[in-house]
């Protein structure tokens, strides 16, 4: 496996609850690939309390410390990554957290060292395109948006609607999978913006992007794939939308003589 490829193979964990429902403190994210008709979920956590607090599990302990799983000078090097991430406004606790997971997942520490430079320089380009307050899960997803190719524009221009979705985790996942099918980034920008404008929940969110894949991976073409995707969430829409017949205001049925 290449070394900028480390991260990028556990970095998201599925979403385990629902989006837009309120003010969330633990948030999880993930990504979706699609196999044989199955969604694959690709594992690794980004669990964050709040910027301020980072879980337990993220940080060094009394019973939990980098030279634990690090030689001494891997360690300190770790320590002065999150350091130098912290200063340009990475929250903290993802640096380590990565660090932890890849040892948990038997990464050798010094690939996971070397891979850790990459990730949180991403993490750091990410904090700086999603400007002041971005939560941290919105940032790392941000930073894997940038290493799957979205370009920075685009990071920038779904930084502006923080104000109508708080969390922008699950859209810049669904960014994400939608330019790695091959849908051209403003298109895809445009299907998220489309989907925060009607309020789908990040399941629905992600069950928007894993439609586009199955239709491309039968043989359709990405405009062919929108298109088609559009479509349906528009004649749902409608029939959703579509106010009942109160009882009582169909015609009568018709009684014919039989002369």
């Amino acid at each position: 496996m290449r070394k900028h490829r480390l991260f990028g193979e556990w970095t998201w964990r599925a979403v385990r609850r629902r989006h837009g429902t309120g003010m969330m403190n633990k948030m999880c994210i993930s990504t979706v690939t699609l196999r044989h008709g199955v969604w694959s979920l690709l594992v690794a956590i980004v669990a964050v309390v709040s910027i301020s607090t980072p879980s337990a599990t993220a940080q060094e302990s009394p019973n939990r410390r980098l030279e634990d799983v690090f030689t001494v000078e891997q360690s300190a090097r770790v320590r002065e990554i999150a350091r130098q991430a912290q200063e340009v406004g990475v929250p903290a606790g993802l640096v380590t957290r990565q660090a932890f997971e890849g040892a948990a997942k038997g990464y050798p520490p010094d690939r996971i060292v070397s891979a850790l430079e990459g990730y949180a320089g991403r993490l750091g380009r990410a904090s700086s395109l999603l400007g002041p307050g971005a939560r941290p899960a919105s940032i790392a997803a941000g930073a894997e948006a940038l290493r799957r190719g979205v370009s920075p524009d685009v990071i920038r221009i779904l930084a502006g609607r923080r104000s109508g979705s708080p969390d922008l985790a699950v859209p810049h996942i669904v960014l994400s999978d939608l330019t790695d099918a091959g849908v051209p980034p403003r298109r895809a920008l445009e299907m998220v913006n489309h989907a925060i404008d009607r309020g789908a929940r990040g399941d629905q969110m992600l069950a928007l992007s894993a439609a586009v894949r199955r239709q491309m991976r039968q043989g359709a073409d990405w405009q062919t794939a929108v298109d088609a995707v559009r479509r349906r969430i528009e004649r749902q829409r409608a029939r959703r939308d579509r106010p009942p017949v109160p009882p009582g205001s169909q015609p009568p049925n018709r009684i014919r003589d039989g002369g």
